[in-house]
């Protein structure tokens, strides 16, 4: 790296703020010039101060493991700019890039221009912020045609070593609302990251190409119910409302079901129930809790199963719903297989036995 010029030390300094409100400003040549053309910073000194490390990032895993608290609790900080979406079947390009829209310009003409998407606009403020983190968080990615709704711009998710982008593509729309110069070659700057995440048994999603998925850090997030602590032990422990069985112990024992049961091409373990497929408030009302993941299991896990967990009677979602919903004892009791609830209260009294010993050891090492 070379040496910093002192009329670039000075402007750094004493007047960042000022730098990164006048890098919107018009860029030509070698140079970052104001309107009344003071050179501040040459652009490969200013270069040199960005921050690296942009990556691109697909965190994958059943419905509810924890994929977006991991983003938010792993990833995200404190001063980190954050722009989140979500792609769905209809999603498309121009929503993701940016599209020639009609406008009414100043003297109230109908005019045509360029309405850059989140992807354009959050690479422009990256690219004029260099000393601020900035991540594009992407939902589902899966859920619409990735590689479709990227297009060309796939080409920039090649990182070199810095973070950024390898290889520059040329799109005059972009570079003009990025760069003020239609000409310029356009990159994911290194102080972007782009986060996905990917649920696994999605059905009817797209597919991704090898091609596009290496130019992604894969990453499983494990659906955990042991060893948890605080707030997320608090939830697995939860009761099923108007049962004695908790979550944990619900869920853990449904997911047991999936892999062993022969359910064909619709039984498989990535339907299994996430640790956060419930959330605190779904657990303290019997409709809710029905409604979300009995009608899961039914329509979709056990969709060719449902005997495997749910009593023979059961023959329909509807009666399923209103046996759990309108019945005064137990509510597991009454919509699952006798054979079900039993290995749940089994495991229910293990964790009674066993709770006094953990909390002992827990004393112990405090």
């Amino acid at each position: 790296m070379s040496e910093f010029s002192k009329e670039a030390i000075d402007a750094i300094t004493s007047n960042l703020d000022d730098i990164r409100r006048r890098l919107s400003l018009n860029t030509d040549g070698d140079s970052l010039e104001s309107v009344d053309g003071e050179i501040l910073v040459p652009l490969k000194e200013l270069e040199e101060i960005r921050i690296s490390g942009g990556t691109n990032i697909l965190l994958y895993g059943v419905p509810g493991s924890g994929k977006s608290w991991t983003i938010e609790h792993e990833y995200c900080h404190q001063d980190s700019v954050v722009e989140r979406l979500v792609f769905h079947p209809d999603y498309t390009n121009a929503d993701f890039i940016g599209q020639i829209l009609p406008v009414i310009d100043a003297d109230k003409q109908l005019t045509y221009e360029f309405t850059p998407g989140p992807f354009t606009t959050i690479i422009r403020d990256a690219y004029k912020n260099p000393m601020r983190e900035y991540i594009l968080i992407i939902e589902e990615l899966n859920r619409g045609n990735a590689p479709a709704i990227f297009g060309e711009v796939f080409q920039l998710l090649d990182r070199d070593d810095n973070g950024t982008s390898k290889y520059a593509i040329y799109n005059r729309d972009i570079a003009d609302k990025v760069y003020d110069d239609e000409k310029h070659p356009i990159r994911i700057p290194s102080n972007l990251t782009i986060i996905a995440t990917m649920n696994t048994s999605d059905q009817n999603v797209f597919t991704m190409d090898t091609a596009f998925q290496r130019r992604w850090q894969m990453k499983h997030i494990p659906n955990k119910f042991t060893g948890l602590k605080d707030d997320a032990k608090k939830h697995v422990d939860k009761l099923v409302p108007g049962s004695s069985i908790s979550w944990g112990v619900f869920a853990t024992t449904v997911n047991s079901k999936m892999g062993k049961a022969s359910l064909g091409f619709a039984g498989t373990e990535d339907k299994s129930l996430g640790v956060y497929f419930a959330t605190d408030k779904d657990l303290d009302r019997k409709d809710i809790f029905a409604e979300k993941v009995l009608k899961y299991l039914w329509d979709d896990a056990f969709k060719m199963g449902s005997s495997e967990v749910f009593k023979e009677h059961e023959k329909s979602l509807s009666y399923l719903i209103e046996t759990f919903e309108e019945i005064e004892g137990d509510t597991l009791k009454a919509v699952l297989l006798d054979s079900v609830y039993q290995e749940m209260k089994e495991k229910m009294l293990a964790a009674e036995e066993t709770e006094p010993i953990e909390k002992a050891e827990s004393v112990e090492e405090e």
